[in-house]
């Protein structure tokens, strides 16, 4: 199907039809003009040579501002066609990445590299067009970072040719890439425009002057002598002339006050705006204002309201704009802009005869507070609540922008929503009326806010806006001390707690995007009920947006107050282990290399997007520049994957035994990459999965014959890195032939750190290779320099630098990892950890981020000491200036090194809990709020309490460890919160236990392993009885609701009865017709086991579930996860039997995992993390949604412990604490 124009644009961020500008500048060029530029020979060699070496692919016009480029630029466009609207593949290729990704391409929540990667590298470059493309792009100059842009343009290789036009005010042009050709460069003069500007004043001065042939040719004289070369001046001259043309005296008089220059020119144009009375001069400051400062152009309709609360009553705006600006603005399809960037310039900077009109700061201080005032109203969360439905969070497909239906009554609220930020950020620190806006704001009225980012699905503005609000922070306390931009008395009205509090909302606008940003695309409005009891109570959202916790949802038991620096925790399954990370701007990547799976997650959201599936075992995986593949290496294959849709592109079959030791993409799109431990590199063509080349060093041979220990590809593709056991790492440079020899560190000892390389990285320059010794030592080898730096302060033992080479990142031994500034290697932050091994980590391309993998758990980390107050796109150059300021380590403790929590239990009274650790401990605590009461018993220090159980009366208590040793002790309530505890057993099986199960009278106790079941007395402290089965069983039991003596076996086949007393069968006789039935005849029981077993309140249900044998839930797949509904009064017929429903199939379809029963309903996790309960017997659309848990409480076990008491109280371990969810089923 074709994918829709509005579409297209919808997904790129285009506000305005694509053609309205183009159309527009043709519009300006009359019959017979400009034509010139498109007949000149090296215009011409320029289109018709594309695609030959000889003849550059880069054609660039340079001329004076306001000369008439941008006219020159729509003639040459008229040659060709826009991509995104001509060629359906591209639109289909877009549509299908936005689709797959959730991506979008706006100014402002989307950086220069993800666009180039994504758009240019990602779609365009891999395709193949019938003819060569032409671009055409116009002030290139005036773009944010139009070095950067023209630097990626110059050096681009595209399967298709493509010629890029570029039209400038003069610059440097940089040289293009080595053996391309220069340039074609036309340097605009007034002879060349001079024929074009006389056609064009000719004939205006005919249609007001039409019947004077002498007037005519002389003002037609006159504007060319005073004209030099200026399309822009002459406009704005005739335009003035054309109001003053009545008499002869009029015309002379206009002719001869016309100033020579733009700069003249606007003066003139000034002073009349600042000639008028002073209502109306004060009305054109403001939306000149507005005009020069916002950050995209505005329509009519916003301006209308921007002018607001001062010009109310506008009876045409769009005419208002015209006559009172002086020819500053025009508007055009009603959208209000500037007329030219000079003009612009002139406004707001300094020129040499003229202070600037609009003050840049008190502009951006004024737009910033009245975007914040017109947020600040309750009356946003009535709009809001029309907008949603309840039904929509039970919804998980992605919806459409719903801020745009609330625009349509509404204009400036998009404006306001998405670009407040900016302008704080630019804002005077001086404005003491900013400050009490900004913070009665964010008191008040931010929750709103939130919920209109959080409807536009696009949550990026909320985190763009926080990185805002950090820069002002920055700023504020660089101009503490004396410097040339901000007076430190303008601090004055700023004190440092106002400071203090704008970075920590910042800082809660990242962690709700990190830890429930899924839920609040789904939900918005649960910003106001379900997430600020989850924040931390120090937090600035917990304290401001707290709810009375009696009627309320309540949280407690949570020792840290504030936010750590754990954006999220996921898991690829509790029996997996991760071997890989990698990050991209959209998903970031997770290897488990036993199972051949790379899974994907959503960097913003931090939800699963897909898994991968090699089906071969992987030992590598890898990106391509523009971050839309990821490869693979398998032991019979590689494999290249499209990331945003997880689909197979190419397959390449390998040929050789070696081992992989690297895999990589090449600088062309269809080039890749391959590394042996045999030492030769093979560069294969995609397209045709057969080997272009093959780089084989062969010397020196006391090397190449031995496999290396680790092998590094270069940026550039041209060098490979190698590295030996006892010996030093040499680089070959693979562009030349194959009998050079390699660069070589020196040594001077066979003892020397070189000697024992582990870890080769190239620093993204490559102009220098990280090594990493056996001994911890980092030696930097800066090639160029042969110069060798020994760094042996900061023993890693995994490492990797960020993308723009600023950052180092190291772990070492004991799981700690540190932030290094690069290449000073400075420490700057520091997360001390203690005693978990991690296995990889990486930056995220910006560097805001990192991320580790511990077991079969990749962690997100976000720390403030990242962010960079003199990022380009967040702040201007003039308010970082020469400042620079050293500041001190951040070093903060991994919540993850405490003593985890391994089991729970709660009593019955909805006072206490009981809580296994992995240090043996069982302890008491507080179901209120989790306080510590006393430690009752404990097992080994080196063993983990796996299992734990408390009897309903809270006379005993039960746990199992790690190496299967069993104690159970018998507590008496001596007073509040104080029991005598005494010894009943202390022993240990052949396997640890899955079970405990108390009779109803508390005198017996089963203890149940795979293979055994054993029935102790707790009276008489004695085994009664034990039985043995021949295999691994896969049942539960659960005590007989009805009669007593009895307790009941349910496996996935079948359910029996036994005797406490001996374990005796119970079941009647059978005939061959009465042979019980299969739980799940639709579902083989095979390798199932039952995890999970309850009994509702009014005792006339069994609820249970049955899952694979392997028994995690952790992964996104429901694959095997099946409910089973066992009626207790079927248990009077003589064989029970399930009378499971359909409908308890499709609801196990949403289950992730089983919390327990709730009175008369099922209560469990759905894939989302919501808590939700569904009424037995009722149909699966009455699932109700109560509450929904933070990312970073999903480490890998905690799903496995959470446990739900029989008041609706909540218990969820996070690592060393147990967080307490209170009133959550009340909602």
């Amino acid at each position: 199907m074709d994918t829709p124009i509005s579409h297209v644009t919808s997904i790129l961020g285009v506000r305005e039809a694509p053609e309205d500008e183009l159309n527009l500048h043709r519009s300006c060029v009359l019959e017979g003009t400009c034509q010139w530029i498109t007949r000149r020979r090296d215009l011409r060699a320029w289109i018709d040579g594309l695609g030959n070496p000889q003849i550059s692919n880069v054609f660039w016009l340079i001329g004076l501002p306001a000369t008439g480029k941008t006219i020159l630029s729509s003639v040459v466009v008229d040659h060709l066609q826009f991509l995104a609207v001509v060629n359906t593949e591209f639109r289909a290729r877009l549509s299908t990445l936005h689709e797959e990704t959730g991506v979008s391409f706006n100014s402002q929540s989307q950086v220069f590299k993800v666009i180039w990667e994504k758009i240019f590298e990602g779609i365009v470059f891999k395709m193949r067009f019938e003819q060569p493309l032409y671009w055409v792009l116009d002030a290139v100059d005036e773009a944010d970072q139009h070095s950067l842009l023209v630097n990626h343009l110059t050096k681009m290789q595209p399967i298709t040719p493509i010629g890029v036009f570029f039209a400038s005010r003069p610059v440097k042009i940089p040289p293009l890439p080595y053996r391309s050709a220069p340039a074609i460069t036309l340097f605009l003069s007034e002879h060349d425009t001079y024929d074009d500007i006389h056609t064009y004043v000719q004939r205006s001065v005919e249609s007001f002057l039409p019947d004077n042939k002498q007037i005519q040719t002389d003002v037609t004289q006159q504007i060319l002598d005073k004209a030099s070369g200026s399309f822009l001046w002459v406009h704005l001259a005739l335009e003035t002339l054309e109001r003053n043309w009545h008499t002869e005296e009029d015309i002379c008089r206009v002719l001869t006050e016309l100033p020579t220059g733009m700069e003249k020119l606007y003066q003139r144009m000034l002073a009349k705006v600042q000639g008028q009375s002073p209502r109306l001069r004060a009305m054109a400051e403001k939306i000149l204002t507005w005009v020069g400062c916002a950050w995209r152009p505005l329509g009519i309709s916003e301006l209308a309201i921007a002018l607001q609360p001062e010009f109310t009553g506008f009876i045409r705006l769009e005419e208002t704009v015209v006559d009172i600006c002086g020819h500053f603005v025009s508007v055009h399809n009603s959208r209000v802009s500037i007329i030219h960037m000079t003009a612009r310039d002139f406004l707001l900077k300094k020129g040499n005869e003229h202070s600037p009109f609009i003050d840049v700061r008190e502009a951006h201080t004024h737009i910033a507070e009245r975007c914040l005032r017109h947020l600040s109203s309750d009356d946003w969360r009535r709009v809001f609540r029309h907008l949603q439905h309840p039904s929509d969070v039970l919804k998980n497909d992605k919806k459409q922008n719903r801020l745009l239906l609330a625009e349509q009554g509404h204009p400036f609220l998009g404006y306001a929503t998405c670009y407040w930020g900016y302008h704080v950020s630019k804002a005077h620190l001086s404005s003491q009326i900013l400050g009490e806006t900004l913070q009665d704001f964010l008191n008040n009225y931010c929750l709103s806010w939130i919920e209109a980012i959080a409807l536009s699905q696009n949550l990026r503005y909320l985190t763009t806006s926080a990185r805002y609000l950090k820069t002002y922070v920055k700023r504020m306390s660089r101009a503490k001390g004396p410097g040339p931009f901000e007076s430190p008395v303008s601090l004055t009205f700023f004190p440092e707690r106002l400071a203090a509090v704008i970075k920590l909302w910042a800082n809660d606008f990242v962690r709700v995007v990190g830890k429930f940003g899924l839920n609040l695309v789904q939900c918005p409005s649960s910003i106001y009920t379900l997430i600020p009891p989850f924040c931390p109570h120090k937090s600035m959202i917990g304290e401001t947006y707290s709810i009375n916790r009696e009627r309320g949802l309540a949280v407690t038991g949570l020792k840290r107050d504030g936010w750590n620096d754990c954006l999220a925790s996921v898991s690829v399954g509790e029996d997996l282990t991760a071997s890989k990370v990698l990050a991209a701007d959209t998903y970031f990547l997770v290897l488990v290399g036993s199972e051949g799976s790379v899974y994907l997650w959503y960097t913003d959201t931090c939800e699963i997007a897909r898994i991968i599936q090699h089906h071969e075992f992987v030992n590598i995986m890898a990106l391509d520049t523009s971050q839309s593949m990821v490869s693979t290496a398998g032991t019979q294959t590689y494999r290249i994957w499209d990331i945003s849709t997880g689909n197979e592109i190419y397959r390449i079959h390998r040929v050789s035994q070696a081992l992989t030791m690297l895999i990589a993409f090449g600088v062309r799109t269809t080039e890749f990459l391959v590394g042996l431990d045999d030492c030769s590199v093979t560069t294969y063509d995609l397209s045709t999965a057969n080997p272009v080349s093959t780089f084989r060093p062969t010397s020196p041979p006391t090397l190449v014959h031995d496999c290396p220990k680790t092998m590094a590809l270069s940026p550039d593709r041209n060098r490979v890195a190698m590295a030996w056991r006892g010996k030093p790492p040499v680089v070959w440079d693979m562009s030349t032939k194959p009998a050079q020899h390699p660069q070589q560190c020196r040594t001077t000892h066979s003892t020397d750190a070189l000697c024992a390389p582990e870890t080769l990285q190239w620093t993204p320059e490559g102009d220098s290779l990280l090594v990493l010794c056996l001994d911890t030592t980092v030696v930097e080898w800066r090639l160029y320099d042969e110069e060798q730096v020994e760094h042996s302060h900061i023993h890693p033992r995994e490492l990797t630098i960020s993308q723009d080479g600023n950052f180092l990142l190291t772990s070492d031994h004991a799981g700690t990892m540190s932030v290094w500034m690069f290449p000073r290697l400075s420490l700057i932050y520091r997360l001390v950890n203690e005693n978990e091994f991690i296995r990889s980590l990486t930056f995220s391309p910006d560097a805001q981020r990192f991320y580790d993998i511990r077991g079969s758990v990749c962690n997100v980390w976000e720390p403030d000491a990242l962010i960079r107050a003199d990022d380009d796109s967040l702040e201007d150059q003039s308010s970082v200036g020469d400042l620079s300021m050293a500041t001190e380590p951040v070093v903060t403790s991994d919540e993850s090194s405490q003593c985890h929590v391994t089991a729970l239990a709660s009593d019955t009274t909805d006072r206490y809990i009981s809580v296994g650790r992995d240090d043996g401990t069982v302890v008491i605590q507080e179901a209120l709020n989790g306080k510590r009461i006393r430690k009752v018993y404990s097992h080994s220090n080196t063993s983990a309490v796996i299992i734990l159980s408390w009897s309903i009366s809270g006379r005993y208590m039960v746990s199992g460890d790690d190496s299967a040793r069993i104690i159970a002790k018998r507590l008496e309530a001596k007073e509040e919160a104080k029991w005598a505890v005494f010894a009943v057993l202390d022993i240990r099986l052949s396997e640890s236990v899955q079970q405990f199960l108390f009779s109803h009278d508390e005198r017996l106790l089963l203890i149940s392993t795979a293979s055994s079941d054993h029935v102790w007395n707790t009276k008489t402290k004695r085994e009664i009885c034990s039985k043995r089965w021949s295999s691994k069983q896969s049942r539960r039991w659960i005590a007989h609701p009805l009669q007593p003596s009895l307790l009941i076996w349910i496996d996935p086949k079948a359910v029996h009865t036994y005797t406490w007393n001996g374990l005796e069968h119970s079941d009647p006789p059978q005939s061959p017709a009465e042979i019980p039935q299969v739980l799940t005849p639709s579902h083989p029981s095979t390798n199932k086991v039952v995890q999970w077993i309850a009994l509702t309140k009014n005792k006339q249900n069994i609820v249970f579930e049955t899952l694979p044998s392997t028994g995690h839930t952790s992964t996104r797949s429901s694959s095997g996860l099946h409910l089973e509904l066992l009626s207790t009064t079927d248990l009077r017929r003589q064989h029970p039997h399930s009378l499971s429903s359909d409908c308890m199939a499709d609801l196990a379809g949403r289950v992730k995992r089983l919390i327990g029963t709730y009175q008369d309903t099922i209560v469990f996790l759905d894939y989302d993390f919501w808590l939700c309960t569904w009424r037995l017997e009722s149909v699966v659309l009455d699932i109700k949604r109560h509450f929904f848990l933070p990312r970073d409480w999903l480490n890998s076990g905690t799903l496995q412990m959470a446990i739900l008491n029989q008041h609706g109280t909540f218990f969820c371990p996070k690592y060393g604490d147990v967080a307490i969810v209170r009133g959550g089923l009340r909602l």
